[in-house]
């Protein structure tokens, strides 16, 4: 999407030489503290004459690093591409895209570039889209939700039915767990629903990332009906048998202590999943033990002759979190999200299990 021609340039938003320095730090996001700000003042010359459509072609460019993607993501020609592509260099005074071999290498500015380059456009995107107000009963919103099958079970669920009532008009995607934070940096997602320890914790790391509190889950083992494991598990038990759990890519499961065990002909691998839902199933009419959060198995347990296994001891549990970026904030709607979120998390964390 190209900003338009009519009134973004930076002179209809700054007066003078002045304002030029002040918009090459809160446009390009670049401290006057560092180094490279004064690097990008004297090769961009006058900011007052920097054309911000470029921006968007800018930040695809460093995105793909390749001049026919990023021409293929916003819907040019390549030319057209290799044209905008010529201007950014002539206006920062550098490759910024480097060729190594068969492919494209990002110069240092433009590594420096990258992240605020994009931070900036879709705060710029979401200051533009807002409403003053959102109504929920009339107004249209997409919303593109990062979640497991289980928060999609067991929160989200719930989320859309009332919608569906209430809020005929807002629309929602679902994505699988992937890269969490760089979803919701990149504005690929706005908001994720997860309880991964590792994303919590770069979480309290990144001031433009906020998390709220949803609720506290524990894990169990869910087995067949038939199966000889009875009462309450020792991780000795469940080293007995052979495990089916679930895998994100790039995280590390809160199941991992208990899953981890050696391979023998005696114990063999275990099965690895995409998704909770599967699990119960999968271990039907076997001798497979499976790990899944609590919560799960009330939806899975009247449709299947299965039982569930509490741990003997503190087993594996985690907290459900709701991670979303600062620039939603201030928007109406993202709000209105949030709030009926947490409304539904309070309920959940009351009613089932306790």
């Amino acid at each position: 999407m190209l900003v338009g021609s009519a009134s973004l340039s930076t002179d209809r938003m700054t007066n003078g030489i002045s304002q030029a320095r002040i918009s090459v730090e809160t446009i390009l996001g670049i401290s006057s503290a560092s180094p490279v700000y004064y690097a990008v003042w004297r090769h961009v010359g006058q900011m007052a004459r920097f054309d911000l459509n470029l921006l968007y072609s800018l930040d695809a460019l460093l995105a793909e690093r390749n001049v026919t993607k990023a021409a293929e993501k916003l819907c040019v020609t390549q030319s057209t591409m290799s044209g905008m592509l010529l201007r950014l260099r002539q206006q920062f005074n550098d490759e910024l895209l480097v060729r190594r071999g068969k492919s494209f290498q990002l110069s240092p500015l433009a590594e420096h570039l990258s992240a605020s380059i994009r931070a900036t456009l879709l705060q710029v995107e979401a200051t533009v889209s807002s409403k003053p107000e959102f109504e929920p009963s009339k107004d249209s919103r997409r919303f593109r939700i990062m979640a497991s099958d289980y928060s999609t079970i067991t929160l989200l669920n719930d989320l859309f039915r009332q919608c569906a009532k209430w809020a005929p008009r807002v629309q929602f995607e679902v994505l699988p767990i992937q890269s969490p934070l760089e979803s919701i940096r990149a504005g690929e997602v706005d908001v994720c629903v997860t309880g991964n320890p590792a994303v919590h914790t770069i979480v309290h790391q990144d001031p433009t990332i906020r998390s709220d509190f949803l609720f506290s889950e524990v894990y169990c083992c869910v087995v067949d009906g038939e199966h000889p494991l009875r009462g309450p598990v020792s991780r000795e038990d469940c080293a007995r048998f052979p495990q089916i759990v679930v895998g994100f890519r790039g995280l590390v499961m809160a199941t991992a202590e208990i899953s981890s065990r050696p391979l023998t002909e005696e114990f063999p691998a275990e099965i690895i999943v995409p998704s909770f839902s599967v699990i119960p199933d999968l271990v039907a009419g076997t001798k497979y033990l499976g790990l899944i959060p609590k919560r799960l198995f009330g939806s899975t347990a009247a449709r299947t002759n299965l039982r569930l296994l509490e741990f003997a001891h503190e087993g594996p549990s985690f907290n459900e979190m709701l991670i979303w970026h600062t620039r939603l904030a201030d928007d109406p709607a993202f709000r209105w999200l949030r709030t009926l979120i947490l409304g539904l998390a309070t309920c959940n964390a009351s009613s089932k299990f306790g």
